[in-house]
Formats: structure tokens, sequence, C-alpha cells
């Protein structure tokens, strides 16, 4: 029984070790990404965000992260090498702030409407180990966004 405990810890050290190396990696991605693209993004080191946001036109609130609050965005998502992996177009997508990825819930609210946002995120707040439909496991993900309304409305 000792054997076992001992074979689990040691795995799940291994484990987290893994997860840690692999964020540390996708740090650096991004960094040299948004040096050798001069792209002027802000690192929040709290929550492992980078981003970039031009303001709309208006003042307006932010979406509140919390159950029940749904945000209608235009977006694409592409990959580093500039794989583009969705796209809204034109169209706008309305989307379950609670249901989105992790990166999104902690990005979202420092927009407000009519925003945009350049977004990345490393692979840990996006789809992780797994991966997603044409996005491989471990991906580092930018996403252009738009926040055009959000409900329900206050």
């Amino acid at each position: 029984m000792r054997y076992l405990l001992f074979v689990c810890t040691c795995l799940l050290i291994m484990s987290c070790q893994k997860e840690a190396l692999q964020h540390d990696s996708d740090i650096e991605l991004i960094k040299e990404y948004l040096a050798a693209n001069s792209i002027n993004a802000i690192e929040d080191t709290e929550s492992n965000l980078f981003y970039h946001i031009d303001s709309g036109c208006c003042d307006s609130i932010a979406p509140i992260r919390d159950n029940g609050i749904i945000v209608e965005v235009k977006y694409k998502a592409y990959l580093l090498d500039g794989t583009v992996v969705y796209d809204t177009g034109n169209s706008s997508v309305k989307v379950e702030l609670d249901e989105s990825l992790f990166g999104w819930q902690l990005a979202m609210p420092k927009m407000s409407i009519n925003d945009k946002m350049v977004l990345f995120l490393p692979s840990r707040l996006a789809y992780g180990t797994e991966g997603h439909d044409n996005i491989p496991p471990n991906s580092v993900l930018i996403f252009d966004i738009e926040l055009i309304e959000v409900f329900p409305h206050f």
C-alpha cells in the first residue's frame, strides 16, 4: 500500500512539473512572438494573459465574470504560425462566458462594449493538453475579439 501511495505521489509530481514546463514554454513563445511582431501587449502576470485593447467609441460597462453572462462577439482564433482555426467573419456569435475558455473568462471583464482585443493565451488557459478539433494539444492561441454586446443588461 505504501508503495502504491509513493508511486501515485511521484506521478502527480511529474505531471505538475510537465505542466509547469509547458506553461513556461508557452509564455516564452508568446513573448518571442510579441517581440518579433513589434506588438505592445500588456502582460497580466497574475492571470498569465497577454493582451492589447483598442478602445471603442463609447464608455460602457464591462462584462461581469459571473454565471449567466452572455457576450456577443466577433472573433478570429489562430495559432502562432498564423493558421486560422476559427473565424466568425462579419457575423457575431453569443458565448456564455462561464462556459467559455478559462482565458476568455479572465480576459473579457477587461473589455468594454465596442472594444477590440488581441488576446494571447498560453495553452493551459485555452485547450491545454487535449487540443480541440483542428487545434493541436499544447497550442498557444491568439484571438482577435470585438465585444459587441453583453447580456443580461444591468
